[in-house]
Formats: C-alpha cells, structure tokens, sequence
C-alpha cells in the first residue's frame, strides 16, 4: 500500500511540475498576428484583415519543395496545394463573398487584394500563406495567391509562367476573345494593380513588348468571368490612351479633355498608377 501512495505522489509531482511547460508551449502555438488588405472595385476602396498563425509561419520558412525544371507544374503546384494553409486562404475567401453577392466581384475584389500587396522583385518563391503573413511577395507568389483564391471562390483558374521572361501572372477562366492567346484564361498581372486582361506590363513608351506564349498549369475548376467583357473594354481603352499619351507626348502635344477625362475615370476605377 505504501508503494501505491509513493507512485501516486510521484505523478502528482511531476503534473505539476510539467503542466507550466505544456501551458507555455500551447500559447505560443496559439500566438497571432493580425493583417489588413486593401482593394479597390467599381472605385469603392474596401479593407479586409485576416488573424494568421505565427507557429505556421515558421513552419513554412523551412519547408520548401524541390523544384524537377522538367515539372513546373508539380512545382508550383505543391506551394498552392499545402492543406495547413487552406483554412486560412478560406477564410479570407468567405470575407470577400460578404463584400458582394455577385461572383465575378468576388474574383474582381481578390485580384485587386493581392496586387495591392506589397511587390517584391527576385525570383524566390513562398507559399500563398507566407505572402498574406509578410504582405509582400515576388510576381509567381502574387499569381499563385490570386488563383488559390480563386480556387476557393470556385472559378476555374491558373498560373501562367512565361519561361523567357521569367514571370508569372494569374489566369481566370474567361471566353474568348477576351482570353490570352487562346489559352482560355483571361491574363492578370499580380505585381501592381492593372484591369483583367490588360498585357502590358512590360511596355514602355518606346517597346511594345509582346509576350512568349505561357506554359498554362491549372490551378481549379470551376465557373468563368462571365462579364470578363466589361474588363475587356475598358482594358482596351486604357492601353489605347496609354499609347496616345505617348504619342501625344512625343509630338509636343496633350490628349484633349475628353481623353483626359476618360484617363482618370479609368484610372480611379481600378486604382491604377
């Protein structure tokens, strides 16, 4: 009987003895930060926050997948696909259903979330959820981002990763001739906020540069932008004003009132510089 009590004794003392331990190891698991994101739609500026996991992030700064250069799509595919961000990248997702019951604003509102993250230049790559814990990210981390989002919103969705120029966009299913050559998905520059389908990213006022045709990785299935039309046009009117700015400049010139007064509707429309 006596060994019976010296043993009980024994495990209260270690309980007690332990249990800060395991309190301590708890609350830092259970350790957040809180980050906000602005967007931009229809010219209504909006602000979204998100509490993300301090233990998960440090779990990912030394988790990182080999790249197989004859496997892109595993690759980049194994950054987006990781379970233990999901419930985050959801969460934000359903926030954005809250700001509009109409999905192609949804998918409008997650785009220009991500292209007003903070851009990065260099050729790393991290998960979706290491871009929304530091706010900022390379163009690949950006697109990736866009399209896990998507993928929680239900659209159909990619990456487009243009070999030769070393950059990535997003894709989001559209029809044509509103796609990127044919690829089935409209194009959407992650760095910096531009419209759905506007390619211009890498002109200047003196280099039209045309883009290598991407390697397509799909990313979801799901539905389409189905009024990627109105992006479309107004794509099409910004680059036209864009290059008669240009031009206009190089002859000495300015573009009328009318022009400049379409110029900064566009521009506020989507927030764009």
């Amino acid at each position: 009987m006596r060994r019976v009590l010296d043993i009980i004794a024994l495990i209260l003392f270690c309980a007690i003895i332990i249990t800060p331990v395991l309190a301590d190891s708890r609350d830092y698991s259970n350790q957040y930060i809180t980050n906000s994101y602005n967007y931009v739609l229809e010219g209504r500026q909006g602000t979204l926050s998100l509490a993300l996991s301090t233990d998960l992030e440090d779990d990912y700064l030394i988790k990182k997948p080999k790249w197989d250069i004859n496997d892109n799509a595993s690759y980049f595919l194994s950054y987006m696909n990781d379970p233990a961000q999901k419930q985050y990248i959801k969460t934000l997702a359903d926030e954005i259903r809250q700001e509009t019951q109409n999905p192609d604003d949804q998918a409008r509102i997650a785009a220009s979330l991500v292209q007003h993250i903070t851009y990065e230049k260099g050729t790393k790559y991290r998960y979706p959820y290491e871009v929304l814990y530091q706010n900022n990210g390379v163009c690949g981390e950006k697109s990736m981002l866009i399209a896990a989002l998507f993928k929680e919103l239900g659209f159909k969705s990619s990456v487009l990763y243009f070999v030769p120029e070393n950059h990535m966009t997003a894709g989001i299913s559209c029809p044509a001739p509103y796609d990127f050559k044919g690829s089935g998905y409209c194009i959407i520059e992650a760095t910096h906020p531009y419209i759905i389908t506007d390619e211009t990213a890498f002109w200047t006022s003196s280099r039209q540069a045309d883009w290598s045709m991407p390697e397509v990785i799909g990313t979801s299935e799901g539905r389409s932008l189905d009024s990627s039309d109105n992006d479309y046009y107004d794509a099409r009117t910004w680059i036209n004003l864009k290059l008669e700015n240009y031009a206009t400049r190089e002859a000495g010139r300015t573009l009328s009132s009318e022009d400049y007064q379409r110029w900064y509707q566009i521009k506020d429309k989507y927030d764009l510089s």
